[in-house]
């Protein structure tokens, strides 16, 4: 305290400034919403580490697509809207975007890229990707084996994605 007194005053101000930044920075939360990710299925030969999936095993047609055990995103769901272009290429991997769970009408998910929040295109909205709400609690409550199998166990079908998904 006695250091602040013989402080001349003209620092006070901008020091406290500093320190308020400091903390600021310091608790904002990071995210990975939106950054590129390579889609992934489960290891064919019954390993633990997933594969990637190849540009020729996306089904034609504009459909959203997810993936569920993307190690590079935190949260581990990689998302493919339907916009999202096709690499021409049938052997490259399938690139989509880091996503997360969210709940419904819950509008817009920041991105992990401040920028992409005010670009339409790019904007992350909580929006259905997988079935409906009801059919998809139907599925893991009659098999939770295969709901943990096909949909990673998740029971909500609302995930961050671009796009409106028809």
């Amino acid at each position: 305290m006695q250091l602040l007194l013989k402080m001349p005053q003209r620092l006070l101000f901008p020091m406290a400034l500093l320190a308020l930044l400091t903390v600021l920075e310091a608790c904002r939360t990071a995210s990975d919403l939106g950054n590129p990710c390579i889609l992934v299925k489960k290891n064919p030969d019954g390993g633990s580490i997933p594969v990637s999936i190849k540009e020729r095993e996306l089904p034609d047609g504009g459909k959203d697509f997810i993936s569920f055990g993307a190690a590079i995103c935190e949260n581990l769901v990689c998302v493919r809207d339907s916009a999202y272009p096709k690499n021409p290429d049938p052997n490259a991997d399938a690139l989509g975007y880091c996503s997360s769970a969210c709940v419904a009408n819950s509008g817009t998910c920041a991105s992990a890229n401040s920028a992409d929040d005010s670009n339409p295109a790019r904007r992350l909205t909580c929006r259905a990707l997988l079935l409906d709400e009801q059919t998809l609690a139907a599925i893991c409550s009659q098999d939770p084996v295969k709901c943990y199998q096909y949909f990673g166990g998740t029971t909500s079908p609302y995930f961050c994605a671009r796009g409106t998904g028809l």
